[in-house]
C-alpha cells in the first residue's frame, strides 16, 4: 500500500509542477523534438501528464507545457539490493542549449535512495550539450552505501560462491569534451573511485579466493586520467529512434593522483538504432561493449562487473548485478520496440542479451550467459520522450522485475 501511495505523491507533485514556466528564448517544443504530434498527425500523442492534467482539471496545460525548455520526469523506481528492501526514486531532466538541428538533448539523471538500516545514497549523470554540440560534458557521481553479492573471477563462477560484500563507494567521474567534427568530439577526464568500510561475509570461499579481496585495509581508492572519444549521432538519448553512438575510453589509473596502484583500462561501448517503418514506432536497438584491463592490477571492485560498465544506461538485464567479474568482459543486446497504442501512451519492447567473462588475466572468452526478457512502456513525457519502463528479465538460476524511468539504453 506504501507503494501504490508513493507512486501517487510523486505523478501529482509533477503534474503540478507543469503550472511553472521556465522562460527562455530556447524553448523545448512538440515541434523542436523529432517524433512527436504535430499538426499534420491524424492522431494526437499522449502521455500519463495529459490524463493527470485532466483527472485534476488543471487550466491550460497544453500552453504551459508547449513552452517550457526544461523537461522534468520523476517516478519512484525499485532495485534488488539487499533482498530488494532498497526503494529509489528516480528523476530525470531533458532540455536544449542550441538548435535541434545541430545539438543534441542534454539530460540529467539523479537517482536518490533511502533503505532500511540506515541505508542512503545519491547517483547523478548529467550528459549535457552545448550550442551546436561544440561542447559535451558527461559525467558519474555516486555516494552510495552499496552492499552486493559477489562470485568470485572468471566466465565461469560457481553459484554456491555466491558472497555479500558490504561497502560504501563514492564514484567522482567528469569528461569534458571537444566537439571537433559533426557528431564527434574528443577530450580529458578525470575518474575517482573510493570504496570504504568494506566487510566481507565469512565463508569457506571468501578464505580460499584466489585473488585479493580487501578485506585488511577495509578500503581502496583509484584515481587517475581519461581519455575519452564519442560520435554521437542520435538526436535524444532519452529514447533513441536512430543513429549511432560510439562510445571510447583509455583510463590511466595511477598513485601520481594518490590511487592505491597503477593501473590501465579500455571501455568501448557501440548502439545503433534503426527505425523499421517510416511512421510506426518499430525500432531495432543494438547494444554492444567491450571493457578490459590493459595493464596492472586493479582492486577488486574496480574488476570490469557486470550492470557497473561506465555510462548512462542498463545493460543485463534479466542477470544479477555483479555476477560475472574479471579482467574483461564482453557484451551484446538487442531490443525491438514497438508501438501497442496509436496514440503512444503504450509500447512494448523484446530483448535479449549475452555476457562473458574472460577467464581471470586472459582474452579468452569461453563461457557465454544469455538473458531476455520483455518490457511495457508508458509515456510518460512526450516532449522528451521518456518512458516508465517495466521490464521482466530472466536467466538461468535468476528472473527479475526492473521499474525504470527512461530505456535501457
Amino acid at each position: 500500500m506504501k507503494k501504490y501511495c508513493l507512486l501517487l505523491i510523486f505523478l501529482l507533485s509533477y503534474c503540478f509542477t507543469s503550472r511553472a514556466q521556465i522562460k527562455d528564448s530556447s524553448m523545448i517544443t512538440k515541434e523542436s523534438l523529432p517524433g512527436y504530434s504535430s499538426p499534420s498527425d491524424s492522431i494526437q500523442q499522449k502521455d500519463i501528464v495529459d490524463y493527470l492534467v485532466k483527472l485534476f482539471k488543471i487550466e491550460k496545460p497544453k500552453e504551459k507545457r508547449d513552452n517550457r525548455k526544461v523537461r522534468f520526469s520523476i517516478f519512484p523506481t525499485s532495485s534488488n539490493m539487499s533482498g530488494g528492501k532498497t526503494v529509489f526514486t528516480s528523476f530525470n531532466m531533458a532540455f536544449l542549449l542550441g538548435d535541434i538541428k545541430n545539438t543534441n538533448v542534454s539530460t540529467i539523471y539523479f537517482v536518490p535512495y533511502i533503505g532500511t538500516e540506515g541505508r542512503f545514497g545519491f547517483q547523478m549523470q548529467p550528459n549535457i550539450w552545448l550550442k551546436g554540440n561544440s561542447w559535451y560534458f558527461t559525467g558519474e557521481y555516486f555516494i552510495l552505501n552499496y552492499p552486493q553479492y559477489t562470485w568470485g573471477l572468471g566466465g565461469n563462477s560457481l553459484e554456491e560462491n555466491k558472497t555479500l560484500i558490504d561497502y560504501d563507494h563514492f564514484r567522482l567521474h567528469q569528461k569534458a569534451l571537444k566537439g571537433i567534427a559533426p557528431h564527434l568530439a574528443v577530450g580529458l577526464g578525470y575518474a575517482l573511485d573510493q570504496h570504504y568500510n568494506i566487510a566481507v561475509e565469512p565463508t569457506e570461499w571468501s578464505e580460499n579466493i584466489g585473488y585479493e579481496l580487501p578485506q585488511g585495509s577495509g578500503k581502496s581508492t583509484s584515481s587517475g586520467l581519461s581519455f575519452p572519444v564519442v560520435f554521437d549521432s542520435r538526436r535524444n538519448s532519452l529514447n533513441a529512434q536512430q543513429g549511432l553512438l560510439f562510445n571510447f575510453s583509455y583510463y590511466w589509473y595511477s598513485t601520481y593522483f594518490g590511487g592505491d596502484r597503477d593501473w590501465q583500462s579500455i571501455y568501448l561501448d557501440v548502439r545503433k538504432y534503426f527505425k523499421l517503418a517510416k511512421h510506426a514506432s518499430q525500432i531495432i536497438a543494438l547494444r554492444s561493449y567491450y571493457w578490459t584491463l590493459t595493464s596492472g592490477t586493479a582492486p577488486y571492485l574496480d574488476l570490469p562487473a557486470n550492470r557497473w560498465e561506465p555510462g548512462p544506461g542498463s545493460a543485463s538485464r534479466g542477470m544479477a548485478q555483479n555476477r560475472y567479474r574479471s579482467n574483461a568482459l564482453l557484451y551484446f543486446e538487442s531490443e525491438y520496440r514497438f508501438g501497442i497504442s496509436q496514440n503512444g501512451l503504450f509500447g512494448g519492447v523484446v530483448f535479449v542479451n549475452l555476457t562473458s567473462a574472460s577467464q581471470f588475466n586472459t582474452q579468452q572468452f569461453e563461457y557465454w550467459h544469455p538473458a531476455a526478457g520483455l518490457g511495457l512502456r508508458v509515456k510518460f513525457n512526450k516532449y522528451s520522450r521518456t518512458n516508465i519502463c517495466l521490464d521482466y528479465g530472466f536467466s538461468k538460476d535468476y528472473q527479475t522485475v526492473y521499474l525504470l524511468i527512461g530505456e535501457a539504453f
